[in-house]
Protein backbone atom coordinates (compact mmCIF):
# COMPACT_ATOMS: atom_id res chain seq x y z
CA UNK A 1 0.00 0.00 0.00
CA UNK A 2 2.80 2.56 0.77
CA UNK A 3 4.10 1.49 -2.44
CA UNK A 4 1.11 3.43 -4.21
CA UNK A 5 0.94 6.86 -2.27
CA UNK A 6 5.17 7.04 -3.22
CA UNK A 7 4.12 6.33 -7.13
CA UNK A 8 1.43 9.23 -6.63
CA UNK A 9 3.71 11.48 -4.88
CA UNK A 10 6.40 10.54 -7.47
CA UNK A 11 3.68 10.97 -10.46
CA UNK A 12 2.44 14.20 -9.03
CA UNK A 13 6.23 15.68 -8.52
CA UNK A 14 6.99 14.67 -12.14
CA UNK A 15 4.17 15.62 -13.63
CA UNK A 16 4.51 19.24 -13.13
CA UNK A 17 8.15 18.85 -15.56
CA UNK A 18 6.41 16.64 -18.20
CA UNK A 19 3.22 18.52 -19.26
CA UNK A 20 4.88 20.11 -22.84
CA UNK A 21 7.55 17.74 -23.52
CA UNK A 22 7.46 14.92 -25.56
CA UNK A 23 9.01 11.74 -24.45
CA UNK A 24 10.50 8.85 -27.23
CA UNK A 25 11.16 5.13 -26.10
CA UNK A 26 14.66 5.60 -25.77
CA UNK A 27 14.86 8.95 -23.70
CA UNK A 28 11.55 6.98 -21.54
CA UNK A 29 13.83 3.68 -21.15
CA UNK A 30 17.38 5.91 -19.86
CA UNK A 31 15.31 7.48 -17.21
CA UNK A 32 14.06 4.24 -15.95
CA UNK A 33 17.71 3.15 -15.90
CA UNK A 34 18.44 5.83 -14.03
CA UNK A 35 16.02 5.05 -11.39
CA UNK A 36 17.06 1.45 -11.13
CA UNK A 37 20.10 2.10 -10.45
CA UNK A 38 19.00 4.27 -7.10
CA UNK A 39 17.22 1.38 -6.54
CA UNK A 40 19.99 -0.92 -6.62
CA UNK A 41 21.99 1.71 -4.57
CA UNK A 42 19.24 2.06 -1.95
CA UNK A 43 20.39 -1.47 -0.80
CA UNK A 44 23.68 -0.13 1.30
CA UNK A 45 21.77 3.10 2.66
CA UNK A 46 20.43 3.19 5.90
CA UNK A 47 16.42 3.85 7.16
CA UNK A 48 14.28 2.60 4.75
CA UNK A 49 16.84 3.74 1.78
CA UNK A 50 14.96 2.49 -1.15
CA UNK A 51 12.35 4.90 -0.30
CA UNK A 52 13.97 7.82 -0.40
CA UNK A 53 16.21 7.17 -3.37
CA UNK A 54 12.72 6.42 -5.14
CA UNK A 55 11.71 9.97 -4.54
CA UNK A 56 15.23 11.71 -4.88
CA UNK A 57 15.38 9.82 -8.45
CA UNK A 58 12.09 10.83 -9.03
CA UNK A 59 13.03 14.32 -8.53
CA UNK A 60 16.11 14.03 -10.95
CA UNK A 61 14.00 12.84 -13.92
CA UNK A 62 12.54 15.98 -15.77
CA UNK A 63 11.40 14.01 -18.95
CA UNK A 64 7.87 11.70 -18.30
CA UNK A 65 6.55 10.22 -15.78
CA UNK A 66 9.13 7.35 -14.46
CA UNK A 67 8.51 5.53 -11.19
CA UNK A 68 10.74 2.79 -9.45
CA UNK A 69 8.99 0.88 -6.39
CA UNK A 70 11.25 -1.82 -4.89
CA UNK A 71 9.14 -4.81 -3.51
CA UNK A 72 11.43 -6.64 -1.86
CA UNK A 73 15.41 -7.58 -1.83
CA UNK A 74 16.81 -8.11 -4.28
CA UNK A 75 13.88 -7.98 -7.18
CA UNK A 76 11.61 -4.71 -7.60
CA UNK A 77 8.71 -3.79 -9.95
CA UNK A 78 9.30 -0.57 -12.11
CA UNK A 79 6.41 1.23 -14.06
CA UNK A 80 6.45 4.18 -16.40
CA UNK A 81 3.47 6.82 -17.75
CA UNK A 82 3.39 10.13 -19.89
CA UNK A 83 1.13 12.56 -20.60
CA UNK A 84 1.67 12.44 -24.11
CA UNK A 85 -0.69 9.36 -23.75
CA UNK A 86 -2.82 10.98 -21.73
CA UNK A 87 -6.85 9.87 -22.47
CA UNK A 88 -9.91 12.05 -22.08
CA UNK A 89 -12.50 10.56 -23.23
CA UNK A 90 -13.89 7.63 -21.19
CA UNK A 91 -14.81 5.74 -23.09
CA UNK A 92 -12.17 5.56 -25.44
CA UNK A 93 -10.06 4.82 -21.93
CA UNK A 94 -12.39 2.05 -20.99
CA UNK A 95 -12.18 0.23 -24.19
CA UNK A 96 -7.95 0.76 -24.30
CA UNK A 97 -8.52 -1.08 -20.53
CA UNK A 98 -10.43 -4.21 -22.42
CA UNK A 99 -7.41 -4.30 -24.81
CA UNK A 100 -4.91 -4.58 -22.14
CA UNK A 101 -7.48 -6.83 -19.36
CA UNK A 102 -11.03 -6.28 -20.09
CA UNK A 103 -11.74 -7.85 -16.77
CA UNK A 104 -10.74 -4.94 -15.18
CA UNK A 105 -13.62 -3.11 -13.53
CA UNK A 106 -13.95 0.86 -14.22
CA UNK A 107 -16.61 3.53 -14.00
CA UNK A 108 -17.17 6.45 -15.32
CA UNK A 109 -18.16 8.49 -12.10
CA UNK A 110 -18.69 7.99 -8.48
CA UNK A 111 -22.16 8.85 -6.45
CA UNK A 112 -20.06 11.43 -4.43
CA UNK A 113 -19.19 13.62 -7.32
CA UNK A 114 -15.97 12.66 -8.47
CA UNK A 115 -16.14 12.25 -12.21
CA UNK A 116 -13.34 10.62 -14.75
CA UNK A 117 -10.44 13.44 -15.96
CA UNK A 118 -8.18 11.53 -17.52
CA UNK A 119 -6.62 8.11 -17.97
CA UNK A 120 -3.20 6.89 -20.11
CA UNK A 121 -1.42 3.74 -19.61
CA UNK A 122 1.22 2.24 -17.33
CA UNK A 123 4.14 0.06 -18.35
CA UNK A 124 5.12 -1.80 -15.79
CA UNK A 125 8.08 -4.81 -15.85
CA UNK A 126 9.05 -6.56 -12.42
CA UNK A 127 12.98 -7.68 -12.65
CA UNK A 128 15.35 -9.90 -10.81
CA UNK A 129 18.26 -8.33 -9.08
CA UNK A 130 20.27 -8.34 -11.98
CA UNK A 131 17.89 -5.90 -13.89
CA UNK A 132 17.03 -8.67 -16.24
CA UNK A 133 13.28 -8.33 -17.31
CA UNK A 134 10.50 -10.64 -15.71
CA UNK A 135 6.86 -10.93 -16.43
CA UNK A 136 5.26 -7.15 -17.49
CA UNK A 137 1.93 -5.19 -18.23
CA UNK A 138 0.05 -2.62 -19.12
CA UNK A 139 -3.25 -0.99 -17.37
CA UNK A 140 -4.70 1.85 -17.60
CA UNK A 141 -4.31 4.65 -14.49
CA UNK A 142 -7.41 6.61 -14.15
CA UNK A 143 -7.97 10.20 -12.49
CA UNK A 144 -11.13 11.33 -11.16
CA UNK A 145 -11.68 15.24 -10.08
CA UNK A 146 -14.45 17.09 -8.13
CA UNK A 147 -14.19 21.14 -7.96
CA UNK A 148 -12.80 22.44 -4.80
CA UNK A 149 -10.85 18.92 -3.85
CA UNK A 150 -7.86 16.96 -5.02
CA UNK A 151 -7.86 14.89 -7.15
CA UNK A 152 -8.35 10.76 -6.44
CA UNK A 153 -6.25 8.05 -8.48
CA UNK A 154 -7.75 4.88 -9.64
CA UNK A 155 -5.56 1.78 -10.91
CA UNK A 156 -5.03 -2.24 -11.18
CA UNK A 157 -2.41 -4.18 -11.54
CA UNK A 158 -1.75 -8.63 -11.90
CA UNK A 159 1.66 -7.41 -10.56
CA UNK A 160 1.24 -6.41 -6.81
CA UNK A 161 0.64 -7.48 -3.71
CA UNK A 162 -1.91 -6.60 -1.28
CA UNK A 163 -0.98 -5.01 1.96
CA UNK A 164 -2.09 -6.74 5.41
CA UNK A 165 -2.17 -3.37 7.44
CA UNK A 166 -5.55 -1.67 7.30
CA UNK A 167 -7.39 1.24 9.75
CA UNK A 168 -10.88 -0.53 9.12
CA UNK A 169 -12.39 -3.46 6.73
CA UNK A 170 -15.46 -3.41 4.41
CA UNK A 171 -16.32 -7.26 3.10
CA UNK A 172 -18.74 -6.89 0.05
CA UNK A 173 -21.44 -9.53 -0.07
CA UNK A 174 -19.57 -11.18 -2.99
CA UNK A 175 -16.62 -12.07 -0.01
CA UNK A 176 -14.46 -9.12 -1.48
CA UNK A 177 -12.20 -7.20 1.36
CA UNK A 178 -11.99 -3.47 0.90
CA UNK A 179 -8.85 -2.40 3.04
CA UNK A 180 -9.06 1.51 4.26
CA UNK A 181 -6.23 2.90 5.74
CA UNK A 182 -4.94 6.59 6.58
CA UNK A 183 -1.54 7.50 6.67
CA UNK A 184 0.52 10.37 7.70
CA UNK A 185 3.67 11.34 4.79
CA UNK A 186 6.24 13.34 5.53
CA UNK A 187 8.17 14.94 2.41
CA UNK A 188 11.63 16.48 3.34
CA UNK A 189 14.43 17.68 2.16
CA UNK A 190 18.03 15.29 1.67
CA UNK A 191 19.89 16.95 4.35
CA UNK A 192 17.04 15.89 6.65
CA UNK A 193 17.86 13.90 10.11
CA UNK A 194 14.82 11.15 10.66
CA UNK A 195 14.17 11.08 14.49
CA UNK A 196 13.92 8.66 16.88
CA UNK A 197 10.49 9.21 17.24
CA UNK A 198 9.79 9.01 13.64
CA UNK A 199 12.18 5.81 12.67
CA UNK A 200 9.90 4.30 15.37
CA UNK A 201 6.44 5.58 13.60
CA UNK A 202 7.86 4.24 10.36
CA UNK A 203 8.91 0.44 11.63
CA UNK A 204 5.21 0.58 13.05
CA UNK A 205 3.84 1.52 9.73
CA UNK A 206 2.53 4.55 10.17
CA UNK A 207 4.40 7.21 8.81
CA UNK A 208 6.06 7.34 5.10
CA UNK A 209 9.29 9.25 4.69
CA UNK A 210 10.35 10.72 1.42
CA UNK A 211 13.71 12.79 0.63
CA UNK A 212 13.65 15.27 -2.44
CA UNK A 213 11.14 17.99 -1.23
CA UNK A 214 12.67 22.03 -1.08
CA UNK A 215 10.78 21.91 2.27
CA UNK A 216 9.13 19.97 4.99
CA UNK A 217 5.76 18.84 4.28
CA UNK A 218 2.91 16.98 5.79
CA UNK A 219 0.34 15.59 4.16
CA UNK A 220 -2.49 12.79 4.45
CA UNK A 221 -2.78 10.09 2.07
CA UNK A 222 -5.66 8.10 1.91
CA UNK A 223 -5.86 4.53 0.75
CA UNK A 224 -8.74 1.60 -0.41
CA UNK A 225 -7.42 -1.49 -1.99
CA UNK A 226 -8.82 -4.47 -2.81
CA UNK A 227 -7.99 -8.24 -4.73
CA UNK A 228 -10.62 -9.31 -6.59
CA UNK A 229 -10.43 -12.09 -9.93
CA UNK A 230 -6.42 -12.22 -9.39
CA UNK A 231 -6.88 -7.65 -10.13
CA UNK A 232 -5.31 -5.87 -7.04
CA UNK A 233 -7.17 -2.36 -7.57
CA UNK A 234 -5.84 0.78 -5.29
CA UNK A 235 -8.10 4.22 -5.23
CA UNK A 236 -5.90 6.71 -3.42
CA UNK A 237 -5.56 10.55 -2.94
CA UNK A 238 -4.11 13.32 -1.05
CA UNK A 239 -7.53 14.59 -0.22
CA UNK A 240 -7.68 14.76 3.82
CA UNK A 241 -11.21 15.68 3.88
CA UNK A 242 -13.11 12.25 2.88
CA UNK A 243 -13.94 9.94 5.21
CA UNK A 244 -13.25 6.43 5.94
CA UNK A 245 -16.91 5.66 4.53
CA UNK A 246 -16.68 7.93 1.53
CA UNK A 247 -13.39 6.31 0.51
CA UNK A 248 -15.07 2.67 0.87
CA UNK A 249 -18.12 3.83 -0.70
CA UNK A 250 -16.40 5.03 -3.69
CA UNK A 251 -14.62 1.36 -4.08
CA UNK A 252 -17.72 -0.50 -3.67
CA UNK A 253 -18.88 1.50 -5.91
CA UNK A 254 -16.14 0.04 -8.27
CA UNK A 255 -16.14 -3.54 -7.04
CA UNK A 256 -19.81 -3.66 -7.46
CA UNK A 257 -19.94 -2.61 -10.97
CA UNK A 258 -20.90 -4.46 -14.34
Amino acid sequence: MDDSILEQRIRETLEKKAQDVHVDALTSQRIQTKVEQRIKEAEHMKHRGWKKVAIVAAAICVLGSITAVAVGKPSYTSSHSSHNEEVKDFATAKAMQNGYDASVKTVESFSNGYTFQYAMPEYKQTHDENHNAMESETMMNFSYKKQGKKDVSFSATRLGTSSEIADQIMTLDNGVELRYRKLANKFVPPDYQITEAEEKLIEEGKLNVGYGSDKVELINSLHVSWVQDGVLYSLYTFEDSLSAEEMLGMAKEVAESE
